[in-house]
């Protein structure tokens, strides 16, 4: 692991709990020499790593290194008016988009922020822990990219009755969404949130995820109907579903509903990332600990190199 320079600005995770007998990170114990409560409650993004003492930077070191905390880079300058981002879940944005985030900054709009899916046994006999845990990682993640998110607390697909047998489309290019009310509720909820921004990045809904539709079909609508003039769409490739589904063909499979909304063909673009906002990307995606698995940054990671080329990582969107 590379160490990032120490004018990073270290924040605790919100998975570590203090017990009687030491420390508990993700239901687990860890041993020391990682940071302590107190040294870990001041881990707030606010000082930089060299800020700290000897002692207690090289603390954090190995807390950062035993994955208890991640590293913020430094403000930076952005140029022109940031985008706004519809992610369908706490972490989409961040995955499909953390390099962009990580430039030019932006809001994230995470639609259905109520969820209690997790694969992790600890938490998944934890449901209200693991809500609050999912919120509390998009917040930490944002605040790594300088980020700004809003959770709009729409009910996960998986927590709702409609698709306890899955929640996945069988057409991901089809207009249906089979939740009228949920639907008209989350149109009018974006309506009110999207109107006068100029840059909207919307999930492409590669892979299916009802809820990636659902906010798709949301800002469709509303193009359709004449409600976001002056808006710019962009959308961008869902992950991890692209390294699994090829977003070319959806792309061209929704050609002719983009049509009826008044939209041109889509057509690729990649935007590069500098190499501190690689890293800040990383960083951000270790914060999503509870559904999010070091193997799948990995080859997010992988992928993007592969769209640019070996010594380039860049994130692909469709406008």
């Amino acid at each position: 692991m590379t160490e990032l320079p120490d004018v990073w600005r270290p924040i605790a995770l919100p998975h570590t709990e203090a017990t009687a007998t030491g420390i508990r990170f993700l239901g687990r114990p860890v041993e020391p020499p990682v940071a302590g409560p107190d040294l870990l409650a001041r881990c707030d993004g606010t000082r930089a790593l060299r800020e700290f003492p000897p002692a207690e930077r090289d603390r954090l070191r190995h807390s950062h290194r035993a994955g208890l905390l991640v590293l913020a880079p430094p403000p930076r300058p952005h140029a022109g008016e940031a985008p706004v981002v519809v992610s369908p879940h706490p972490d989409d944005a961040v995955l499909a988009l953390g390099g962009l985030l990580a430039t030019r900054g932006g809001r994230v709009l995470d639609v259905f922020s109520v969820e209690t899916w997790t694969s992790t046994p600890y938490y998944a006999a934890r449901p209200e822990l693991t809500t609050r845990l999912l919120a509390a990682e998009e917040l930490v993640a944002c605040r790594v990219l300088g980020a700004e998110p809003e959770l709009l607390g729409f009910l996960d697909a998986a927590d709702r009755p409609e698709h306890a047998a899955g929640f996945l489309a069988p057409d991901p290019a089809a207009g249906h969404t089979g939740e009228p009310e949920l639907f008209a509720a989350l149109t009018a909820r974006l309506a009110k949130e999207l109107t006068g921004c100029a840059e909207v990045h919307v999930p492409l809904a590669v892979g299916g995820h009802v809820d990636h539709v659902l906010c798709r079909e949301a800002v469709l609508a509303l193009a359709a109907r004449g409600a976001l003039p002056g808006s710019r769409l962009v959308f961008y490739e869902d992950q991890p579903y692209s390294l699994f589904t090829s977003a070319e063909e959806l792309s061209a499979a929704l050609t002719p509903r983009l049509r009826a909304a008044g939209l041109d063909r889509l057509r690729p673009r990649l935007l590069p990332m500098d190499t501190m906002a690689g890293q800040a990307k990383q960083e951000a995606l270790k914060a999503y600990r509870i559904q999010v698995r070091a193997g799948i940054r990995r080859r997010v990671a992988r992928y993007e190199r592969a769209l640019a080329g070996p010594d380039v990582a860049a994130e692909r969107v469709w406008s």
